[in-house]
């Protein structure tokens, strides 16, 4: 069995620690996901203008986009 509790600073890790203990809980795994994830810059040279109007000659709703993106192959 795999239980995720999610803490959000270290006092609550050590609190947490401390009840685990109290029950004589060996079998803790402590996984941190502090990991710091690479930032990449856009490209400032393109130019958003091209990407206004794509839709003029296919106007959409979001019924449309609804509809469309909920379709499913029922014969599976």
């Amino acid at each position: 069995m795999r239980i995720t509790i999610e803490i959000d600073n270290k006092c609550e890790l050590k609190r947490l620690s401390a009840f685990l203990e109290s029950f004589k809980i060996n079998t803790v795994k402590i996984v941190s996901t502090d990991v710091d994830i690479p930032m990449t810059k856009g490209d400032k040279k393109i130019d958003p203008d091209s990407l206004f109007g794509i839709w003029t000659n296919k106007p959409r709703s979001l019924e449309n986009i609804r509809k469309e993106a909920w379709q499913r192959n029922r014969s599976i």
